[in-house]
């Protein structure tokens, strides 16, 4: 199985677009090792990289450090503080 969107915080909607993705995306490194690690710790599916040249080495960074997948709590932390939401609904 695929993940195709990995590091999507939010829809564009009102803010500056400042990547080449049509979605908002994470931009700390950390959120990013999170995010990453996060699908990288399921062994049923593989990790697409993102569209755009300035995010690609932070996602390969963190794919290349991966030890294992961050637990529950880590990722509710990260939804919360980031104010992800969902891209389809």
């Amino acid at each position: 199985m695929q993940t195709i969107k990995a590091i999507p915080q939010a829809p564009w909607s009102e803010r500056e677009r400042r990547y080449a993705t049509w979605y908002a995306p994470l931009e700390d490194q950390a959120d990013i090792d999170l995010a990453v690690h996060w699908v990288l710790g399921r062994a049923d599916v593989f990790l697409n990289t993102v569209g755009d040249i300035e995010l690609l080495p932070r996602v390969l960074d963190a794919a290349s450090r991966f030890q294992a997948r961050p637990d529950e709590a880590d990722m509710e932390r990260l939804l919360e503080e980031r104010y992800m939401t969902p891209l389809f609904v």
